[in-house]
């Protein structure tokens, strides 16, 4: 039976939580799941930055699913430190008995098992869809049974803007968990630093983001006197060698000026350093390098040293009552925020500030005004949400939308809602051709 689990579809069992009320690890703790993780589509653990309680602790750190117990060993995890941030180890079955896993740097990491936890429902989609391995090149040959029930445009349009409201739901659960351990500050500056990293980068920005908190940054403003003063130190910080590259913006200026600050500095900035950053320079485009987006996001960072950046960030939404809301302004305000400090540098792309705006502003901007009860605010960033224009098509986006047989005629009617609509009806059943459940979820939620 093992042999025909489907691994991604044990990812899938973790990801929609489809697990029992009360669970114990393999050494009789508690685990209290406050936030999945984020699914790694990229290399390294299965899911990033989950937010758990483990017995009394509440620890934030990443995730790794396998069959067995033994294939930490047999992929050698044991002997990688990129996964001495995992947390928790979820098996479908302990095959060796362990009551710990162990990394590389020799942490006992807790052992949940899934055959033991496995919410009674998930009977039905375990007996169909288990041991099916998810293939691309077949996912074409499966007819959608959606498209054949929601024939209409005006069904298809409900139906995505109820899974995009799911989405903004799931993305606002995380950011409210990850306050127990954070502030809205650095939350906000975690979630733009990772943005910058793009796929191959991302967790070595956000790690970058996390060593060098938002307040440490801060603790440094006295003594910069420029955004290339804060280029340096991040550089210096991430553990780039600045001088072997030769980019048009790095001139010899600004490398004496890296030299003095590192002499200075270095050892305030090293110190403590866990681990290594792991960037990633394979196949990378010289504008996608890191030290091209440090240079870009200096500036912005420079420029709210001093201020509350949650509070600088939300001001975007600040709309006089005598004029009428125009939702794209919203976005427009944001990507001049980011990019105003610094008119002769390159700028932050309007792709990526339309990226972060949304996953990022958007959802933490919702719960940061709940949390605060500032209920214009609320319905502001909710509204925006819901009526703001599509963004540029992507693979997910494109692929829905030709299983959907283009019911949608008029595209003009498509909004950012249904376009997350379709990214979350993808990863939650198309990934895994869960039609069954699929089609159950809208009969019961939209319908």
């Amino acid at each position: 039976m093992i042999e025909k689990i489907a691994e991604n579809f044990l990812y899938h069992i973790w990801d929609e939580q489809h697990l029992k009320q009360n669970l114990n690890t393999v050494n009789k703790q508690k685990v209290k799941i406050l936030f999945q993780g984020k699914w790694n589509t990229a290399a390294g653990p299965d899911f990033r930055s989950a937010i758990l309680i483990i017995g009394n602790e509440k620890i934030q750190g990443d995730v790794e699913i396998h069959k067995i117990e033994n294939d930490w060993q047999h992929h050698k995890h044991h002997e990688d430190k990129n996964y001495n941030d995992v947390i928790l180890h979820v098996v479908f079955r302990n095959d060796i008995d362990k009551k710990f896993t162990i990394s590389e740097d020799g942490t006992k990491i807790p052992i949940l098992i899934l055959q033991d936890n496995l919410d009674p429902q998930v009977n039905k989609l375990w007996k169909k869809y288990g041991g099916i391995s998810f293939d691309t090149r077949q996912i074409e040959t499966i007819p959608c049974r959606l498209s054949d029930k929601l024939k209409t445009e005006k069904e298809l349009l409900k139906t995505l803007s109820y899974f995009g409201k799911t989405r903004f739901k799931r993305k606002a659960k995380r950011f409210s968990a990850e306050l127990y351990n954070s502030d809205f500050n650095q939350i906000i500056y975690k979630g733009i630093m990772e943005a910058l990293g793009y796929s191959k980068n991302k967790i070595p920005f956000l790690k970058l983001a996390s060593d060098f908190s938002y307040k440490k940054l801060q603790s440094f403003s006295k003594i910069l006197n420029s955004p290339t003063e804060l280029f340096c130190l991040l550089v210096i910080k991430s553990g780039i060698d600045l001088p072997k590259y030769n980019y048009k913006f790095i001139n010899d200026e600004i490398v004496d000026l890296y030299k003095k600050m590192k002499y200075k500095l270095g050892y305030d900035l090293t110190n403590g350093m866990s681990s290594s950053y792991n960037w990633n320079f394979f196949r990378l485009r010289p504008t996608n390098h890191p030290l091209y987006r440090m240079w870009q996001i200096s500036p912005f960072l420079y420029s709210i040293l001093n201020k509350n950046l949650a509070n600088k960030i939300f001001s975007i939404f600040s709309v006089s009552q005598k004029k009428s809301i125009k939702y794209n302004q919203f976005k427009q305000n944001f990507y001049n925020l980011i990019n105003k400090s610094d008119k002769k540098r390159q700028k932050v792309g309007r792709s990526r500030c339309d990226d972060i705006f949304v996953n990022i502003i958007l959802p933490v901007g919702y719960i940061y005004a709940e949390t605060l009860d500032y209920g214009k605010l609320e319905s502001i960033i909710k509204n925006t949400y819901f009526n703001l224009s599509k963004l540029s098509e992507n693979h997910i986006t494109k692929y829905i939308r030709s299983r959907l047989k283009n019911n949608i005629k008029n595209s003009r009617k498509i909004k950012l809602i249904h376009q997350q609509g379709m990214i979350q009806l993808y990863y939650r059943f198309c990934n895994h051709h869960d039609c069954e459940n699929c089609l159950h979820n809208i009969l019961e939620n939209v319908s």
